[in-house]
């Protein structure tokens, strides 16, 4: 039985980078569940940490049109390290497990296999 997966994305002024982040994690996704690896209800977590660009207009506009993308919104900038603990104290509820990536996708999501490889195998 597939899990739910959440990736928690925290955003300070990415607008520049939404749109082939959005793009490219909702590709990744869909081929897991499309694979049976995670469960359809599996998510990606945008988390705006007080943006003072089109970050937060973006996240909204892609939550309207894609059912893989939801949002969460602070109040004002916080710090990267807390807009990460915000955005995985929400999905904690609403998933089985996370991942956590940056929104430049500086690291491969291409590994992402291997972190639901070793969730399935037992690890934390």
């Amino acid at each position: 039985m597939s899990k739910i997966l959440y990736v928690v994305v925290p955003c300070y002024n990415e607008e520049e980078v939404l749109p082939e982040t959005s793009s490219r994690l909702t590709a990744k996704l869909t081929s897991l569940i499309n694979a049976g690896r995670i469960d359809p209800e599996s998510r990606v977590l945008f988390v705006n940490d007080g943006s003072k660009d089109k970050t937060w207009q973006i996240i909204e506009e892609l939550y309207e049109t894609n059912p893989l993308i939801c949002g969460l919104c602070l109040s004002r900038n916080r710090g990267h390290q807390n807009a990460l603990l915000a955005g995985l104290m929400t999905a904690m509820p609403l998933c089985d497990f996370t991942i956590s990536i940056d929104a430049d996708l500086q690291d491969d999501i291409e590994v992402f296999d291997q972190f639901i490889d070793q969730y399935d195998a037992g690890k934390d």
